[in-house]
């Protein structure tokens, strides 16, 4: 019996073996993910009848290749089972019958299930190591990684989403969100600090990493998704600046619907800015009520505490303040403003990170793309500023991003007197101060928080020798001039 009990875990172990080692999962994925695009191509009313044609063939032909790589995989993994099963019967050793009576039995199936799932776990802990740095920023697993992919398929799957999710006597029943807060700046500016000290105010809703990926719908999604049940572990983000994070973190999610109404702004290697006289009615109806659904779905999620206030954190916003106090007018714009040397140092070495970590991962590029995340990387697209000319310069180089700076807030500086400005001087140095002054700007009680603990305290400094003198010249009076905005002298 023991020979017996060894040769089939043998067959076990050689059949997980050949599976793990060829990644038949990544192949699994493949296939579905092909049938899912090609479904989701036939769906989607903004590509015409030959385009959904040719998508559908394509589909098809890669189809069968992805079959025949699930084929071969399975053939040579059901191989290494069989080997040991009928080299022990030719050996004489046990019978191959024998083996498979006992494979075959429920116990046998429940004892070996429950010891691969606590193998799999140890062996995944012992790679990965207590303090391994995840490389992405979604906290999701292969499955999830597949729902995101379905979710994104096509705008019509999104936007159905939204369709379902309107019919929940929930969302009936909700009052329309007024006065949206929407925080702005290049990235790296300190956006997510001020969102996360914003988040905690008892009537602010933000999007939070729960709402991934059906953005679209968080309500209906987060009830089909298993609600507060489903969880992950608080981890580093991937802009490995310590920052910690879970599923109910707030994140910059907004760009997904901008790109859904506004996708041929996406195409090029540039991205145009919006102005006051471009006008879309459908979309902005479309993001009033999605400001309505994050609102009411973190009423929810509070277990009834109200929250009356949509507040997000969007940097490509820096692109459309002109549109945003047209089609929002009772919006507020919030605009943090960090030192043009240090935001531009930081700027390019987060470019050089996502570069290094988007070339090891493709899904970190396509997450990124899908959420509209533009700002650095191999995915890298700028706004046009007016009279930046990204096409001239290297990305891989400080001179780029301080010229990015120069031109980005000389849009802020145009319409300053519509926004409000915040300096991270100020966050770092008196950010109770700085965030009252905010709250009470903003209509909002700050009560009894403790604002230090979302701010870095160290002196925000930066090397200059290695900017252009002119260039850096230019971003210094630009920075002067929006600290008179913000009430320095």
């Amino acid at each position: 019996m023991i020979l017996v009990v060894a040769v089939s875990l043998l067959a076990v172990g050689g059949f997980a073996f050949v599976l793990w080692r060829t990644k038949i999962f990544d192949a699994a994925n493949d296939v579905v993910s092909t049938s899912m695009s090609g479904v989701a191509s036939l769906m989607d009313s903004q590509l015409s009848d030959d385009a959904k044609e040719q998508a559908v063939r394509r589909a098809g032909l890669k189809l069968i290749v992805f079959g025949f790589n699930l084929a071969w995989r399975v053939v040579l993994a059901l191989a290494a089972a069989a080997l040991p099963i009928y080299g022990a019967e030719f050996l004489r050793l046990t019978s191959s019958s024998a083996v498979f009576d006992l494979m075959l039995r429920l116990d046998y199936i429940v004892i070996v299930s429950i010891a691969a799932i606590v193998v799999a776990k140890v062996v995944q802990r012992f790679r990965a190591g207590p303090k391994e740095q995840h490389a992405d920023d979604t906290l999701y697993s292969p499955v999830e990684q597949f729902v995101h992919n379905l979710a994104f398929s096509s705008p019509v799957v999104l936007k159905a989403a939204s369709w379902a999710e309107e019919k929940l006597p929930s969302q009936s029943r909700a009052p329309e969100a007024q006065d949206p807060i929407f925080v702005t700046s290049l990235a790296r500016g300190g956006t997510t600090a001020v969102l996360n000290a914003l988040h905690e105010a008892p009537g602010v809703a933000t999007h939070i990493y729960r709402d991934m990926p059906f953005l679209t719908a968080p309500l209906l999604w987060n009830k089909l998704a298993g609600g507060q049940k489903r969880g992950v572990d608080r981890r580093q983000r991937a802009h490995g600046d310590g920052l910690e994070i879970d599923l109910d973190s707030p994140e910059a999610f907004e760009e997904v619907i901008w790109k859904m109404f506004w996708f041929k702004k996406y195409q090029g290697a540039s991205i145009p800015l919006w102005t006051a006289e471009e006008t879309d009615l459908g979309a902005d109806q479309f993001m009033r009520r999605h400001m309505t659904k994050i609102v009411c779905a973190r009423t929810v999620q509070a277990e009834g505490a109200p929250k009356t206030r949509y507040c997000s954190k969007n940097n490509a916003n820096i692109a459309r303040i002109p549109y945003l106090l047209n089609a929002f007018p009772d919006c507020r714009i919030v605009v943090p403003v960090r030192r043009p040397e240090s935001h531009a140092q930081s700027l390019l070495r987060q470019h050089r990170n996502f570069c290094k970590q988007q070339s090891e991962d493709a899904f970190i590029a396509r997450y990124m793309g899908d959420i509209g995340h533009y700002e650095f990387g191999k995915i890298h697209k700028p706004f046009l500023f007016p009279e930046f000319s990204p096409e001239v310069q290297n990305a891989d180089t400080a001179d780029y991003w301080l010229d990015y700076w120069t031109h980005a807030f000389r849009h802020v500086l145009a319409h300053k007197d519509k926004c409000i400005l915040l300096l991270q001087d100020d966050l770092r140095q008196s950010p109770a101060r700085t965030m009252t002054d905010l709250y009470g700007a903003l209509d909002l009680d700050p009560g009894g928080q403790a604002f230090e603990r979302y701010f870095h305290s160290k002196e925000d400094v930066a090397e200059t020798g290695e900017f252009d003198p002119g260039k850096f010249r230019e971003a210094t009076e630009v920075y002067e001039a929006l600290k008179e905005s913000a009430g320095r002298t």
